[in-house]
């Protein structure tokens, strides 16, 4: 773990992270004195708590991202890793694709049942057909005048 956090790639990460921080509150320190002078407002004082919120995120981004990258080292040693949280997506199951030879490799799709009895259903389907006719009988058009 210290080893991949320590390499120069992650003090450049480190050293940025701390400036960012070290600028954002500064911001929020430069708001806040803005505020209190007598062209200052509401708006600064809102500013004021606003850069020590963005310093926070930005904290927040880096742990985790220090977190995502040493679980992504516990993979590559063959360890298991703990989840991140409880609240962890399982990985997607993999689709049914059939093998036949000769053919090309296609995956099967489960086809809904339409309900014929759907008074909705039918009618967009009729608005369908229409706007369909009229497409058609246009481009049919189209084609004779050009």
């Amino acid at each position: 773990m210290r080893k991949i956090l320590l390499s120069p790639k992650w003090w450049g990460l480190h050293l940025f992270v701390a400036a960012m921080v070290l600028l954002f509150l500064r911001l929020g320190l430069w708001q806040w004195h803005r505020a209190q002078s007598p062209s200052g407002g509401i708006q600064n004082y809102a500013y004021a708590f606003q850069w020590p919120l963005f310093a926070g995120f930005g904290l927040v981004l880096w742990w985790k991202t220090l977190r995502i990258e040493v679980v992504g080292e516990a993979d590559v040693s063959g360890a298991s890793p703990r989840p991140l949280s409880r609240l962890a997506m399982p990985a997607l199951p993999e689709p049914d694709i059939q093998r036949r030879d000769g053919v090309r490799i296609g995956i099967t799709t489960a086809v809904q049942p339409v309900d014929e009895d759907d008074d909705e259903v039918n009618t967009y389907n009729a608005y369908l057909a229409q706007l369909n006719a009229r497409d058609a009988a246009a481009s049919s058009g189209q084609r004779r005048s050009t």
